[in-house]
């Protein structure tokens, strides 16, 4: 299995309530594939800097995981289709990255 960051993009409808269950949703998706949630960053409600149709705003959360390789396709797949998640970016982490992330303490974002 290797490490990954998942950044996704959250399209919560004006219901910030509504994160716990849309971010459960998202950990259910790499479970689903066979993979595994090590921690996830719930970040902030940031304007986009491009507005490119009716939404202006996004909910942002991080996730890193544990995953086979060979699920990555389908991973996307299933986060293409999940109607919650706006945008999402998946990308792998090096060994010295994360050793460099556990050595140091989690900032949380403001």
């Amino acid at each position: 299995m290797k490490t990954y960051d998942l950044l996704v993009i959250l399209d919560l409808g004006g219901k910030e309530e509504s994160l716990p269950e849309v971010l459960a949703q998202v950990e259910g998706e790499v479970k689903a594939v066979g993979g595994k949630v090590t921690r996830t960053q719930k970040m902030e409600r940031r304007k986009f800097e491009y507005v490119a149709g009716d939404l202006e705003s996004g909910f942002y959360a991080n996730l890193t995981c544990e995953l086979p390789p060979e699920s990555i396709v389908k991973l996307r797949g299933k986060l293409a289709l999940c109607a919650p998640v706006y945008r999402y970016l998946l990308v792998s982490i090096s060994a010295k990255e994360l050793a460099r992330q556990k050595q140091a303490p989690a900032e949380v974002a403001v």
